[in-house]
């Protein structure tokens, strides 16, 4: 069972993480303006990797730095090599299923859009700056923020209070839903009641973390 996080310490940490992203992403909007010939790297430093980033620092700062265990209490365990060799793999896995999982609901749902980056796989490869910035935020930062907010604290929470089930269910209901894809949300939902599960499992959020990082990059690869 996830280590157990405190109503305060929870609320403070995920509701912050919300508005620190947000903040972030309006400045950012508001810095860049509204027009077409804006650069690609700098729309994704300012609407992904610097959120991210801030988002991060604000976990951090709300249940971390004061705590001689704060890795651990939100989460961040040592993994064994054979987790990691399996998170690799659950995480190229988790893209078919995934994909599958959005096809079978399509009729109820609606088509899935998709990540709205700036260029596409292949313009990206063109441009070092930009890939660079698409793998930091899209590959590292991101995962690491969602799986510390959505399981290592809302389900981290949940799961004190509510069975396995019902704590995984809420956290990947919660999340998808902020991903603002309606016909998506399937999959995305799938997916993240599984990264609720495997961190109850293995007993480290390494673990979903490394799987979400897979996943996103794998997706990145899709023409």
């Amino acid at each position: 069972m996830p280590t157990r996080i405190e109503t305060g310490d929870m609320w403070r940490a995920v509701m912050g993480a919300i508005v620190v992203q947000l903040t972030i992403a309006l400045l950012g909007k508001r810095y860049l303006g509204t027009g077409h010939d804006q650069d690609p790297t700098a729309i994704l430093m300012a609407y992904l990797v610097l959120p991210s980033l801030a988002s991060i620092i604000w976990v951090w700062f709300a249940t971390v730095w004061q705590e001689s265990d704060g890795w651990a209490r939100l989460g961040f365990t040592r993994i064994e090599r054979r987790w990691l060799l399996r998170a690799v793999a659950l995480g190229l896995f988790s893209v078919p299923a995934t994909m599958l999982i959005t096809a079978m609901f399509k009729p109820l749902f609606g088509a899935a859009e998709g990540p709205a980056l700036p260029l596409s796989n292949t313009e990206a490869w063109s441009q070092p700056n930009y890939l660079l910035a698409m793998i930091m935020g899209v590959v590292v930062l991101a995962p690491l923020m969602e799986e510390m907010v959505f399981r290592g604290l809302l389900f981290g929470w949940l799961r004190h209070r509510v069975g396995i089930w019902q704590a995984a269910a809420l956290a990947a209901v919660g999340h998808a839903l902020l991903h603002f894809d309606l016909g998506a949300m399937p999959g995305l939902f799938a997916l993240f009641f599984f990264l609720a599960w495997i961190y109850e499992y293995s007993g480290s959020l390494w673990v979903p973390v490394i799987i979400h990082a897979v996943h996103n990059f794998a997706v990145l690869q899709l023409p």
